[in-house]
């Protein structure tokens, strides 16, 4: 497999040779699986129906995880471009299944979704040091068909989620003006990658357009670490910086946050 092979080689130069002989396939392989992309470390915490806002009113044992976060580059070297998930929240965001570490089965679902949409959340937010706004995937979920599942969001066990996506719509980005389209797609979407230092590290990226959003699922670690339970203090997304910053004392800085790549072989495998 194209994928396998391209992230089984640790040399930085030799994998961009080889992304520049086997682009197109590369590109189709991508677009032909389900990939899951993953999540954030935040205590959950259940809303109270006297602390919702008007405009979003949430119930007891009601909560808002992220399913994404938008703008990170991720353990396969992929970024979710602004407008990405649009079209498929708009679509079906009332029929995403909220699942537990993506068993495509009936059992698996554990809550029953009350919405999914895309919103503006504080980066810092997220638990990454940077400011700013960024679009992410946003669920809110009633826990309510698995009790153990819903006691591990009342004790605030349940710190990361993942979804399960299919790309319709993306472009290799390549740091090498020897490649005309790829190097026109780095200077078009490197600016909007959050931690672009690992971009620039790696000289290439996959700028994901359009996707489908087929299920969100709650999990252990994910590949992409910002996506965490926002708490009751989180409802409303506005800039304020100061006040959404997480408490460096109950945060854990993500393998690969520093700039150091991940490692690509066993992500992908377990993807």
């Amino acid at each position: 497999m194209v994928l396998k092979e391209l992230y089984n080689i640790q040399d930085t130069a030799k994998r961009l040779e080889f992304i520049k002989a086997n682009k197109a396939e590369i590109i189709k392989a991508k677009r032909g699986i389900i990939k899951r992309a993953d999540s954030v470390i935040a205590a959950a915490q259940p809303f109270k129906a006297d602390q919702a806002n008007k405009a979003e009113p949430m119930k007891d044992g009601q909560f808002r995880i992220i399913g994404n976060s938008i703008g990170f580059m991720d353990s396969h070297m992929d970024v979710s471009m602004p407008g990405s998930f649009t079209k498929s929240a708009n679509e079906r965001g009332n029929r995403i299944p909220i699942l537990i570490n993506h068993d495509y089965s009936p059992k698996s679902i554990f809550a029953a979704n009350k919405g999914v949409a895309v919103e503006m959340v504080n980066i810092r937010q997220l638990g990454y040091n940077a400011d700013g706004m960024t679009e992410a995937v946003v669920a809110r979920i009633e826990p309510k068909y698995d009790a153990q599942m819903a006691a591990l969001y009342e004790d605030g066990q349940i710190k990361e989620h993942s979804v399960g996506i299919r790309y319709v719509k993306l472009e290799l980005a390549m740091n090498d003006d020897a490649e005309n389209r790829e190097f026109e797609n780095w200077q078009k979407y490197i600016g909007q990658v959050i931690n672009r230092e690992m971009a620039e590290e790696a000289g290439f990226f996959f700028a994901v357009t359009e996707q489908r959003l087929e299920e969100i699922s709650a999990v252990v670690f994910g590949s992409n670490p910002y996506t965490p339970t926002l708490n009751d203090k989180d409802q409303h997304y506005e800039d304020k910086a100061t006040q959404n910053e997480p408490q460096n004392s109950t945060r854990k800085e993500p393998e690969g946050q520093d700039g150091a790549l991940p490692d690509l072989v066993e992500l992908f495998t377990n993807a």
